[in-house]
């Protein structure tokens, strides 16, 4: 065969070789992740303030309004005031009152029902509250005083229904449940609901039944189950339930946690976690009415529940899986779910978990007083926090099957307390829209059933006029206000094109 044979035989391999390679990197092209557009940013609203004499707390208010609560830092002290602002859905101020302070009182919690927000306010003496009533639609403020049972409950978090505040307390470390009736000064306990502090799942108040709920998880240490306790506003139980109803020690699945949806017994269903066996890692989720019937969906089995890893990671963690699986035995992931409370969705519920784990550091240190451990530092295994490495998104139908999932890579941050790090809300065409503050930064990202967005996205608060410029910022954060929307807020300091700069505390929209 001639030398031009084979010169052309070459050049047609190189010719299919580099257009198969090109046909394949456009598909990967295609693949690739879409850019998400940021929220909105068309209402806002500028408090004239300085973040040394002031401080703010938001708070979104049943009907879409927002509350604003001003503090003065030196109050413990001194005689001072607060000032409570109502701002409408257009961030338009509706009124503005003030309430003097009691002397050696300190904000410790606050929530609303339809009518009325309630502030409930600590004092030097531990068994004295003071619970501030203020009327939604006129601002008109009213307080009372409160004895709890003893010195040594520490109130952790508070519902009010038609008038009435449920409390979740703990005493050496139980749950403690109180009842307080604005008419009565003593706070009722509620001997309904038992448990150690962690076991509490959820405490919320049904805003169609008006019932209080709370799910408790319940364990003998080899299997596990939550209860379901409801109450009406008086402290009366409406119905306890359990789930499984039995607890069977044949079956490889373990009830932990779980979250309500609203509604009334017959519709109401449990979204959450299980595990395998007795241990602590969560397996997948699950979703059940209170009448027992669960349904259980493996993360194995999820579209994108691993979309945070790359796809060296996802291919190999599916192999084990698949190994797994021929083996009879499952794969066990060391991790756990931070459950969110669901939110209603137009397909049925959407519930937000963010996946965590515990985080250790070593730390060698030098034995000094036993020359027998002075040859090599021992090392010490220290607790440091908890590291969150990705939330998911799971849209299950009123009937509690599972339609879809997503997934959003975070940060890799460590905190020292376990709390939600996120915010999220369902805008009205089912998207589930996720964000976090970081630095003078909002992160975010879009959740929608079967597209991927990247997860590297943010923005930055806006200022009022396009030639302005924001020159520092401090105390900012963000809080879901109602469906797709979300409330900015923080401390700006501004400087115009013209003019002297201002300080100012902003509540910015941002919608998706």
């Amino acid at each position: 065969m001639s030398l031009s044979i084979h010169l052309k035989q070459l050049s047609c391999l190189l010719v299919i070789c580099l257009g198969t390679g090109i046909g394949a990197f456009a598909q990967q092209k295609s693949k690739d992740p879409e850019k998400p557009k940021a929220p909105e940013q068309t209402l806002r609203a500028e408090i004239v303030s300085d973040s040394f004499e002031e401080e703010h707390f938001v708070h979104p208010l049943p009907d879409s309004s927002v509350l604003v609560i001003t503090f003065d830092k030196h109050s413990w002290f001194s005689k001072s005031k607060t000032k409570y602002t109502k701002y409408s859905k257009a961030l338009k101020v509706l009124w503005t009152k003030e309430e003097e302070n009691q002397q050696g009182t300190d904000f410790h919690k606050i929530t609303s029902d339809g009518a009325s927000t309630f502030l409930l306010y600590t004092t030097r003496e531990r068994k004295k509250l003071l619970l501030y009533k203020l009327n939604n639609r006129t601002g008109e403020i009213t307080y009372t005083t409160h004895v709890l049972p003893n010195s040594y409950i520490y109130v952790n978090e508070i519902m009010a229904s038609q008038g009435k505040v449920f409390l979740s307390g703990v005493e050496n470390y139980k749950i403690n449940i109180l009842l307080i009736d604005p008419a009565v000064e003593d706070c009722r306990i509620l001997p309904a609901v038992f448990g150690q502090e962690e076991d509490l799942g959820e405490f919320r108040v049904d805003t169609l039944t008006h019932a209080a709920e709370f799910l408790v998880s319940e364990t003998n240490n080899y299997r596990s189950r939550v209860q379901v306790k409801r109450m009406d506003p008086k402290g009366d139980v409406l119905g306890t339930y359990f789930l499984p109803p039995r607890i069977d020690f044949s079956t490889e699945t373990n009830i932990q946690d779980g979250r309500l949806t609203p509604g009334d017994t017959l519709s109401k269903l449990i979204l959450g976690t299980y595990g395998y066996r007795e241990t602590t890692f969560a397996r997948g989720v699950f979703s059940s009415d209170l009448a027992g019937n669960i349904k259980f969906y493996d993360f194995s089995k999820f579209d994108r529940f691993f979309d945070h890893l790359s796809q060296r990671q996802q291919r190999r963690m599916k192999a084990k899986f698949v190994r797994r699986e021929r083996q009879g035995k499952p794969l066990v992931l060391r991790y756990r779910l931070l459950l969110h409370p669901i939110m209603p969705h137009p397909q049925g519920y959407a519930l937000v978990g963010e996946v965590y784990y515990p985080q250790y550091r070593q730390n060698s240190y030098y034995n000094n007083y036993d020359p027998r451990y002075n040859v090599d530092n021992t090392q010490r295994r220290n607790y440091d926090g908890f590291r969150f490495t990705h939330a998911i998104v799971c849209v299950f139908d009123k009937e509690g099957n599972l339609l879809w999932d997503n997934n959003y890579k975070l940060e890799g941050k460590t905190y020292a307390d376990l709390a939600p790090t996120i915010e999220a809300g369902v805008a009205r065409d089912g998207q589930v829209a996720i964000l976090y503050p970081d630095e003078d930064e909002l992160k975010f990202k879009r959740l929608l059933q079967g597209v991927s967005f990247t997860n590297n996205e943010e923005f930055e608060v806006r200022v009022e006029e396009t030639d302005e410029k924001r020159v520092d910022s401090n105390s900012e954060g963000v809080v879901h206000w109602y469906g797709g929307n979300f409330i900015a807020f923080g401390f700006q300091r501004i400087r115009p094109k013209e003019g002297k700069a201002r300080t100012v505390f902003v509540l910015q929209n941002l919608a998706f």
